[in-house]
């Protein structure tokens, strides 16, 4: 219901109107009548009225200096005036005044609906865009950190088209002005047992770190943290030094700080890479990107904070791998997680990942792919020991050679794999146990890790497992049924019939991945065990899977 002032020094005029449009179905009501200019003041500043409709000629104060008035005091009312006079000098000065609506005595009350329905029409409109401005805010106040940290990502990953970004971030309430730039990547690491929740959910850290990065950081640098993937934090550093080197040096105290914090709160720490610092925003991608290249191929040590520049000298000493092949190294860990020796295992996988550091970021898909072989490597050995387990069942693993190509760091694939070597480990443990005696298991196991071996024998078994040949050749013989030496010969002709099989492979390959150097021997050993030659062997697998 809109309200309505009429201000007239005749009252039987005042009267009419209001009876009109009191008794009209224009849902509107007049609340108050005034007989002169001064009264009408107020009255409107007493009943607060959406219109005034007002006589030009009253005593005291004229209707357009009541207008005038109320104009000056802020007050948003519409107003009609009415008058005697067909004076344009009246009507120019109400224009002056932005009033619209003008109506001369006399007038029919269908005259005076027409310009209040228009009245009536404007206050809606103005109404639903007042809310509709009040919606938007609501709603920009409600996302404004969504919004503010999707346009901080789009600086990072250089994906926005806005010219002046200093500008376009203070309308999102961001200070983004200043001399010099620089990208910081902190991914975070458990320093040892305690505080599961935490270390399980890191994004209660990221949480930490947002929320009192302030407390730490030189009020001349201002700091945006935004959060990408699940357990990684990129902070931008905006610093109003005149000093790159003052500049880098308070990032490195700020970020100091905040790890100190991390270990005695969370028993937990950080690593921070720092890309190049760059004086002008446009540049942070590249920040970005320099930093990013160092933390997906390096497995920080003590230091909490690594720049660019240090970690490409760094990487410049590649590792020694003591003659060892990639190849040997991962056969070695796989065979020493089906031995269940877990602390032998987790030493081989830190030379493996040291290897793919020394790489640095020049063989990326290298890197990934081998991780990916690694893996499913150690799931094969397990299938082939009789287990049921697959490695899609373990939805860390899952979920991290999702991403590993993406995101994925040397770090995170340190830390997860430690894990997953240990669970594997346990895994062949129970193995073990349902096959019965360990040493058995073991013993099998290294025959099966060294069939293409020829030098392999008992003492090799006996000194690798600290027993006698003697105890290990009657333990085996006792548990089996079988002597060592019998069951040896039997896995590495049972091998060589495997290969047979694919017509691909040669029988002097054959030969050689089967323990036999003399093909004319391993013949000779073939026949007396399958009753054919190798070529008859594999003639008649051939007819039989035709």
């Amino acid at each position: 219901m809109y309200r309505i002032l009429i201000a007239d020094d005749e009252a039987y005029i005042r009267n009419l109107i209001a009876k009109s449009i009191n008794n009209s179905d224009l849902g509107m009501e007049v609340v108050g009548c005034a007989e002169d200019g001064t009264s009408a003041i107020n009255m409107i500043k007493e009943l607060q009225p959406d219109i005034l409709i007002t006589d030009i000629c009253m005593p005291m104060l004229s209707g357009l200096d009541l207008i005038k008035e109320v104009k000056d005091t802020g007050t948003n009312i519409k107003t009609i005036i009415i008058s005697g006079y067909d004076d344009f000098s009246y009507a120019k000065t109400a224009m002056q005044l932005g009033v619209t609506n003008y109506l001369l005595k006399p007038f029919l009350p269908d005259e005076l609906f027409e310009v209040l329905n228009k009245i009536k029409e404007e206050l809606e409109s103005n109404a639903s865009l007042l809310r509709n401005m009040s919606e938007l805010q609501n709603h920009f106040e409600d996302n404004v950190l969504y919004i503010q940290e999707r346009f901080l990502k789009d600086i990072i990953q250089n994906k926005t088209v806005k010219k002046d970004l200093v500008e376009e971030g203070r309308t999102l309430r961001l200070n983004l002005s200043a001399n010099f730039y620089c990208i910081g990547i902190i991914k975070l690491q458990s320093e040892g047992e305690g505080f599961p929740d935490v270390i399980n959910n890191p994004g209660m850290v990221m949480e930490f770190l947002m929320v009192t990065k302030d407390e730490y950081v030189e009020e001349a640098v201002n700091t945006y943290a935004v959060r990408f993937h699940d357990n990684q934090l990129v902070m931008i550093f905006c610093s109003k030094h005149r000093d790159i080197f003052e500049f880098n040096t308070s990032i490195k105290n700020s970020i100091e700080k905040i790890n100190n914090s991390l270990i005695k709160y969370y028993n937990m720490r950080l690593v921070c890479v720092l890309g190049k610092i760059y004086p002008k925003l446009e540049r942070i991608a590249n920040s970005y990107e320099e930093a990013l290249s160092v933390i997906k191929y390096i497995l920080p040590e003590k230091s909490c904070v690594i720049h660019y520049d240090e970690a490409k000298q760094m990487k410049e000493t590649k590792v020694d791998l003591n003659d060892k092949t990639l190849v040997e190294l991962r056969e070695e860990l796989i065979l020493n997680i089906r031995l269940a020796k877990k602390d032998r295992a987790l030493k081989l996988l830190d030379t493996i990942l040291g290897y793919y550091e020394s790489l640095f970021a020049t063989s990326q898909e290298f890197v990934s792919l081998s991780i990916f072989e690694l893996v499913f490597s150690i799931d094969n050995a397990l299938l082939e020991s009789g287990s049921a387990y697959q490695v899609w069942q373990d939805s860390e693993m899952k979920n991290f050679l999702k991403d590993q190509i993406l995101c994925g760091t040397l770090l995170d694939t340190k830390i997860l794999l430690e894990n997953y070597i240990l669970k594997r480990c346990d895994e062949f443990m129970n193995i073990i146990a349902n096959q019965g005696d360990k040493l058995v298991y073991d013993i099998k196991v290294l025959i099966e890790h060294n069939l293409a071996n020829e030098d392999f024998n008992l003492e090799n078994v006996s000194s690798q497992l600290y027993f006698s040949p003697n105890y290990v050749r009657q333990l085996f013989k006792q548990k089996t049924g079988e002597g060592f030496m019998e069951y040896l010969i039997r896995r590495r002709l049972e091998r060589a019939g495997d290969l047979l099989k694919d017509p691909l492979n040669k029988i002097q390959e054959v030969s050689s991945e089967s323990g036999y150097s003399n093909q004319k021997y391993f013949s000779s050993c073939f026949k007396k065990f399958y009753g054919c030659t190798p070529t008859e062997y594999r003639d008649r697998m051939q007819s039989q899977s035709d």
